[in-house]
């Protein structure tokens, strides 16, 4: 759907070079963003990814960048033959290398996560190809208000709180990274910040739609919070970076514990040095620990509550990867 133009008057860019020269600074601070860089902005035609690409190809005229795109073609909805077109003669006008991906769900059930695990594939395989070493996404302060509260409704650890990285890894052993620029800004600065340069974008209608939950957090349960409390986005996406400095301070010192009470073969663990350790590090190394040994991420607070319930208890002097792992 087309966003509809309230003036054919465009005002200067002055608010546009604000937002610009905050997002660089921002990229700065978090280290995301390095000369030669060639970065693929995952470009879908909405206000956030348009800000995005307009945003790295100012950039790209400061510092030495090169900038790329690419639309991932879902097949879920009529207005994305649309959008590609969009997209593709946006970066066209710019001189950027545009790519496009198409991706097929199957089903009707967990659409969103299956959605964005191949929409995540369909870009590496672009980056890949393309020779980009970062794929730039379009998440902004209100995506990471959205997704803590979203986690801390579903129960989460330190590691959810965190919200959403400014920069992440999701394929092991490839070196490509996923950055969010836009971290810093909430979606009205951007959107009165396109109006005013005239920068045209479409809109996704299934971000209105109630049959997710992060739709229902962004239109009913964080407008009840802002009557609370007006600035809680912008307090809640700082939490969520101090909790992110922290829980890398405390990841670092895990590693070290856990490298500490492995033996000298490092297939068990030596029971008195990990009962030395604290009480929260010993959670965070038995989660680095089965992070290790089965490959995910994923931290199961009931998996790793019953392994330091075993270890603190255990007659056992050492106790090998494979017994843990069965717990």
């Amino acid at each position: 759907m087309r966003r509809r133009k309230k003036s054919t008057r465009i005002p200067s860019s002055e608010s546009m070079e604000n937002l610009y020269t905050k997002v660089r600074r921002f990229a700065e601070d978090k280290g995301i963003i390095q000369e030669g860089d060639n970065i693929l902005v995952a470009l879908s035609g909405g206000p956030d990814s348009v800000f995005l690409f307009h945003f790295l190809v100012y950039l790209s005229g400061k510092i030495n960048i090169s900038v790329k795109a690419a639309y991932v073609h879902h097949h879920l909805r009529k207005e994305a033959d649309r959008e590609l077109e969009f997209t593709k003669e946006l970066a066209k006008s710019h001189s950027s290398p545009f790519f496009y991906r198409n991706i097929k769900i199957k089903g009707k059930a967990g659409i969103e996560e299956q959605a964005r695990k191949k929409r995540y594939g369909a870009l590496y395989s672009v980056a890949k190809k393309a020779g980009c070493n970062r794929i730039a996404v379009g998440h902004t302060l209100d995506d990471q208000a959205e997704t803590v509260v979203m986690r801390f409704i579903k129960g989460t650890g330190l590691a959810g709180l965190r919200g959403i990285l400014p920069e992440k890894r999701l394929f092991k052993n490839i070196d490509i990274s996923v950055i969010r620029p836009l971290l810093c800004l909430e979606k009205k600065e951007i959107l009165e910040a396109l109006g005013k340069t005239g920068k045209d974008y479409r809109i996704d209608r299934s971000n209105f739609t109630e049959d997710f939950l992060r739709n229902r957090i962004r239109s009913e349960i964080l407008p009840l919070l802002l009557k609370y409390n007006p600035q809680v986005k912008k307090q809640t996406a700082q939490m969520s970076f101090l909790v992110q400095d922290d829980f890398a301070f405390m990841e670092k010192h895990a590693a070290k514990a856990l490298a500490g009470i492995l033996d000298g073969s490092g297939r068990s663990i030596d029971v008195r040095a990990y009962r030395k350790l604290d009480t929260a590090i010993k959670r965070f190394a038995i989660a680095l620990l089965i992070e290790r040994i089965t490959g995910s991420p994923y931290r199961s607070f009931n998996r790793i509550k019953k392994i330091t319930g075993y270890l603190d208890k255990t007659p056992r002097r050492k106790v090998k990867l494979t017994d843990i792992i069965k717990l």
